[in-house]
Parts: structure tokens; C-alpha cells; sequence
């Protein structure tokens, strides 16, 4: 179902975004880490997202947010967006905005994970404070599928994260 997107994602304002991300974070990463970064961008932006995935998962398990953002990038590019969650979440969790937003999207949708519109809203909020783009919009169009209750419980959620 969500292979058109995905390609449209491919060629798109995604892989530039996080090229510029990923670029701007490589210089303030260790020089072990900036290799593996850099290589693994560069085999992200070639289509091998296998080599990306091997480059950037020692990164990401070492706490790195950035590979770990990255990391879920490469997932859901590659169809497996439920394996690009916990390392969205990691990125999430350090305030990049970015990974707010898909994560969000991810359980809006329930592509890949069971649909959470509690668990999208909370993601989406704290994007939307920060001002990441399309955040708010997509916030307001899962808060008219929710009820109040809902919508207070995700705010309950949000004090949490």
C-alpha cells in the first residue's frame, strides 16, 4: 500500500531534508562516528539502504539520536515501518522534531504498529510546539477522530515523554 509513497518519499523533500540534517551533525560527531555517518548517508542517498542500516545501527545502539533517526528513516523507506519506530522514538525523545512528526504519522496511520491516535496526538503536540512542519496540520485532522477523553489522555501522555 505504501510503496507509491514511499517512492514519492524517495525522491523527495525527505532524503534532502535529512541530507542536510545528517551533514550538519556529522561535523559535531566523534571522527569514528562521522565516518560511519557520512558512509552511511552516502549509501542511504545510492539506494542501498542495507549498508546504511549496518553503518548507522552500532551509532544508534550507542545512543546516538541522530543515527537513530536516521535508522528509522532507512525502516520506513524500506517498507518496515514498524522497525523504524523505537529508533524515531530515540530521536524523538533527544527533540528532533522531524522524528516527532513521522513517528506521529506512523501511529495515525498504523502503518506497521497498532493505530494510537493517543500516542500520535502526544508525538504530533510536542512537534507542533516546536513548530515542525506539517505537525499541526496533521495534529488537527487526527484531533477531529478522537474524543475529549482521548485528547486529555494524550496530553497526559505528553507530560511524560
Amino acid at each position: 500500500m505504501s510503496s507509491g509513497w514511499q517512492r514519492r518519499r524517495a525522491g523527495g523533500a525527505l532524503p534532502a531534508a535529512a541530507g542536510a540534517l545528517l551533514a550538519a551533525t556529522v561535523a559535531l560527531a566523534p571522527v569514528g562516528a562521522q565516518a560511519d555517518m557520512a558512509s552511511g548517508w552516502q549509501a542511504y542517498t545510492a539506494g542501498d539502504y542495507e549498508t546504511a542500516v549496518s553503518e548507522w545501527l552500532p551509532l544508534a545502539e550507542a545512543g546516538d539520536y541522530q543515527a537513530a533517526y536516521a535508522l528509522g528513516m532507512a525502516f520506513q523507506i524500506m517498507g518496515q515501518p514498524g522497525r523504524a519506530v523505537p529508533w524515531y522514538e530515540q530521536a524523538a525523545q533527544a527533540g528532533v522534531t522531524e522524528a516527532q512528526t513521522l513517528l506521529g504519522t506512523i501511529y495515525a496511520r498504523g502503518d506497521g504498529v497498532p493505530r494510537d491516535l493517543v500516542r500520535a496526538y502526544a508525538w504530533l503536540q510536542r512537534a507542533a510546539e516546536e513548530k515542525g512542519p506539517n505537525a499541526q496540520l496533521i495534529l488537527d485532522s487526527i484531533a477531529g477522530l478522537m474524543t475529549a477523553e482521548e485528547i486529555e489522555e494524550a496530553k497526559g501522555l505528553l507530560a511524560e515523554q
